[in-house]
């Protein structure tokens, strides 16, 4: 290979290395604890720890193997998040904020993202039949979502919720009524 391939072959290797490492995409659901934006981005090292830990595979990263993985991303409608936050202890570099797995300090301290409930899709609010799932997987209880009415159809409350995604994972294929999205301002 003559000098000018190989300068090619290298700056396509560091283009590639820096298109993975610009900020995550907008929207994107962050694993528990997550710094705010762009110092998450800066002190994520992509190494894939937090991911390796997450019992339920719910971490995931962009597609693509090298030195930088890019940046975790919850995905919350294959696998929720169970809030153990082995995560938070797995990561070495601070990106996500250790929080102890208790109760307490995970309502008052996770904020993965907020509850979008579309009512016409919800079984229970479109008068389409009964389902409590939501309610019944949720860990936070009558906080973040509560049955209402006689219909019993869900509630939400985005400031009670911490976004785990129990309740989109759990709700029917036919609804798909509830999804967890990223909370404005990016908070995690």
């Amino acid at each position: 290979m003559n000098r000018r391939g190989l300068l090619a072959l290298a700056a396509g290797a560091v283009s590639g290395l820096l298109v993975r490492r610009s900020p995550s995409a907008a929207g994107e659901l962050r694993p528990p604890g997550a710094l705010p934006p762009g110092a998450f981005e800066r002190a994520c090292i992509g190494c894939v720890r937090c991911a390796e830990v997450c019992p339920t595979r719910a971490i995931r990263f962009p597609p693509g193997a090298g030195l930088d993985a890019g940046h975790p991303f919850l995905a919350l409608r294959e696998s929720a998040c169970v809030l153990c936050m082995a995560c938070t202890e797995a990561c070495p570099t601070g990106a996500l904020a250790r929080i102890p797995p208790v109760p307490e300090r995970i309502a008052a301290e996770v904020r993965i993202g907020v509850p979008v409930l579309d009512r016409k899709a919800c079984l229970p609010w479109s008068g389409q039949g009964v389902c409590r799932l939501c309610a019944y997987v949720c860990p936070l209880g009558t906080a973040a979502v509560e049955l209402v009415g006689p219909q019993q159809a869900p509630l939400f409350h985005p400031e009670g919720c911490v976004g785990c995604g129990l309740c989109e994972e759990a709700c029917p294929e036919e609804a798909r009524a509830v999804r967890i999205r990223a909370r404005p301002g990016g908070e995690a």
